[in-house]
């Protein structure tokens, strides 16, 4: 049993103009495609970065075909690095509400449609993952931005790549 992790790239929408297949991480498309209008993920789940080296606004996407960069949330057509999400199979997440790990904590495993029903306060300062792959929300419901966090660390918002605290909903990344 052979896994196909690829990814297609084209740089206008409908699948249409210059197109780059991807088989894995990429630290900077640049070189292949200068915009992206729509995508093809043929296996594996990815996070397609803003900018290169893996900064800028975050996009998690699955199995499918996206004809326009709307339908993976995107908010330009501005895709210049991915990196393909590894395999998980355990949730565990422990939430903050003070920096480095300090003060009143919350511990999840399942998905969390408004971390406002069980967090009192709309900020989460740092957490620890210590299984899986979460996505952090900046709204309610899965939706606005989106920040990946994977095993780890994160002592503040700013070292999941986040400009403010505020987080709206919390999503188990469960892959295929």
């Amino acid at each position: 049993f052979v896994r196909i992790v690829s990814i297609v790239f084209y740089e206008e929408r409908d699948f249409q103009g210059k197109s780059y297949d991807c088989k894995g991480d990429s630290v900077d498309l640049h070189g292949f495609i200068h915009r992206c209008n729509s995508v093809k993920v043929e296996g594996g789940w990815w996070v397609l970065y803003e900018r290169n080296n893996y900064t800028g606004y975050q996009y998690i996407i699955g199995p499918g075909e996206y004809n326009d960069y709307c339908h993976w949330m995107g908010f330009n057509d501005c895709v210049r690095s991915c990196r393909i999400i590894k395999n998980v199979r355990l949730y565990k997440l422990k939430l903050f509400d003070r920096p480095d790990f300090e003060g009143t904590s919350l511990e999840l495993t399942e998905n969390m449609k408004s971390v406002h029903e069980k967090w009192l306060r709309p900020e989460v300062r740092s957490c620890k993952v210590m299984e899986g792959s979460w996505v952090f929300f900046e709204h309610p419901n899965f939706c606005g931005r989106q920040y990946l966090l994977e095993k780890g660390e994160y002592r503040n918002h700013s070292a999941w790549g986040a400009l403010k605290a505020i987080v709206g909903s919390i999503r188990r990344l469960e892959l295929m």
